[in-house]
């Protein structure tokens, strides 16, 4: 009886954990199987910290796969750590775009004009205009560009991928800049990056047209930037795991699923049991499949009882994660943001804003550091590591000169293929095996969400399934608030002119790539 249970989660991530924690919360007691044997959290999870010996002091700091934004469409990831946990969020003071064009390096802080706008979404970018530092951003052939720029950016109003399951085979996010000038094309296109955490030849149309739509294009509000008070695994996944252990629930780490096999309405899990070595098997009346696109594919390949049929599972990439400490403050600026054009580096955050621990290597030294990442650019992550500290320690000096000569430690990590490519999901929380349910950013649920909030959501969702069929009451899950007034108007015009005339910049865009 010991190796029976209500419900079991295969995937410790913050999708399997949200799950667990809600189900924990009503009383079912879940089991947890993740794989890694050290680290919770997924793209959430710790690491061993990073020391060095400065000035006759050691120094220590946590580490993670990398820091992550709360966005303010994450409506019900907030919802959580306000239901279960003693957390509160530190508010952004605004997000720096930081474009190079050879060796020519200019600036401005757009996030919090977006944000803070007079003028209602979509319009809202306009106010960008009033800023003084983005007229040097800017040159006259990007005014000649603007209606292909305004015919493309109406066009992202016309569809809503995700919800119309809207898939443009053969089309990349390249393909959306029909008409566009390279400098505006370079711009958008590292925002589709940091938005979709993807090399920007590898992100297709569909993908990163439900970005913009989410994070940015329908409601001011969107891109409002909040994180955590520190590392995600003390801030958020250890006090997660604490909360579900509180509640009855079990969490075992170095259990690897391999396979699933029918028993009767529940499911057998075979999987590999790191503490003992070997294989053990378990009962569980439901599952909840909380793991990557490779992992579930692998899972259920492995698994008769689990037909894959015509599921199409997402791709995965790779990320890495730079820091770089200086023994100098850089000029006061934004805490976070992102580098485009002619970077190797996608997004960047300033630690020592951010986190304690940075913050005291502030203190005492008047030092600061910086996370950079890189997104599946493997003419940089192939390289060596030496290489790779020389590339980023002088683009980063690049962009702000005034820390040349004061690098005092560099660290790289290096976070192998766990990125999921988002594409519109074939998957669902509700999938077509009785009593197994799925969550995670890649899971299909009727949300336009992503990435955390995705993944909380589908975590809710399949603890919500579960509930039910137990009898028990289910938890609310928060609906995005509605798109600003003239957003919905515009919508609601350029999908009528879509069903008259299709959608113009995907007949630009098929265009364009068959004259090459």
């Amino acid at each position: 009886m010991d190796d029976r249970f209500p419900v079991v989660i295969i995937g410790g991530g913050i999708a399997g954990l949200t799950a667990a924690l809600h189900l924990a919360e009503r009383g079912v007691e879940p089991l947890v199987l993740e794989a890694d044997n050290e680290w919770l959290g997924g793209r959430l999870a710790g690491g061993d910290p990073n020391v060095f010996v400065y000035e006759g002091r050691e120094w220590s700091f946590p580490t993670e796969h990398g820091m992550h934004a709360i966005w303010g469409g994450y409506i019900n990831m907030m919802a959580m750590i306000d239901r279960f946990l003693d957390i509160t969020l530190l508010e952004s003071g605004g997000e720096e775009w930081i474009n190079r064009w050879a060796n020519r390096v200019r600036y401005v802080e757009a996030g919090s004009v977006v944000r803070r706008s007079w003028l209602p979404a979509p319009l809202h970018y306009i106010w960008l205009l009033l800023r003084p530092r983005f007229w040097d951003t800017i040159n006259i052939f990007d005014f000649l560009a603007l209606p292909g720029f305004l015919v493309s950016i109406l066009w992202t109003l016309s569809v809503d991928p995700i919800k119309e399951g809207v898939r443009f085979k053969g089309l990349k996010m390249r393909d959306f800049f029909v008409g566009w000038t390279p400098n505006l094309r370079m711009t958008f296109s590292g925002i589709g990056v940091n938005m979709l955490a993807s090399n920007a030849e590898d992100i297709n149309l569909n993908a990163f047209i439900a970005a913009i739509r989410f994070y940015t294009m329908l409601r001011r509000d969107s891109w409002t930037m909040r994180y955590l008070p520190t590392n995600a695994h003390d801030g958020l996944i250890k006090p997660m795991v604490e909360a579900i252990e509180e509640r009855g629930g079990m969490i075992v780490k170095g259990a690897r699923a391999r396979e699933l096999v029918k028993c009767g309405d529940g499911w057998m899990i075979r999987f590999e049991d790191a503490r003992f070595g070997g294989m053990r098997t378990l009962e569980a009346q439901q599952v909840v499949l909380a793991v990557s696109p490779d992992a579930a594919n692998m899972l259920l390949e492995n698994s008769a009882d689990l037909p894959v049929n015509d599921i199409e599972f997402p791709a995965v990439t790779r990320s890495s994660t730079v820091r770089l400490w200086f023994d100098r403050e850089p000029r006061y600026g934004a805490p976070g943001g992102m580098f485009t054009g002619d970077f190797s580096m996608d997004n960047f955050f300033w630690l020592h804003r951010l986190q304690p621990e940075f913050l005291e290597w502030n203190l005492e030294t008047g030092g600061s550091c910086i996370e950079v990442h890189l997104y599946n650019r493997d003419s940089i992550i192939d390289r060596p590591e030496r290489y790779i500290k020389a590339l980023i320690a002088n683009e980063v000096q690049m962009a702000f000169p005034e820390l040349r000569g004061h690098l005092v430690h560099f660290t790289y990590r290096s976070n192998g293929y766990h990125q999921t490519q988002f594409d519109i999901p074939a998957l669902h929380v509700e999938t077509p095996w009785k009593n197994v349910y799925a969550c995670g950013d890649w899971i299909g649920y009727d949300t336009p969400s992503f990435w955390m909030e995705r993944s909380v959501i589908t975590g809710l969702a399949a603890a919500n399934y579960v509930l039910k069929a137990m009898g028990k009451e289910m938890f609310e899950i928060l609906v995005p608030p509605r798109p600003e007034l003239p957003a919905r108007v515009i919508m609601a015009v350029m999908m009528g002119l879509r069903r008259v005339f299709g959608p113009p910049i995907v007949a630009l865009a098929r265009w364009r790539k068959a004259s090459g």
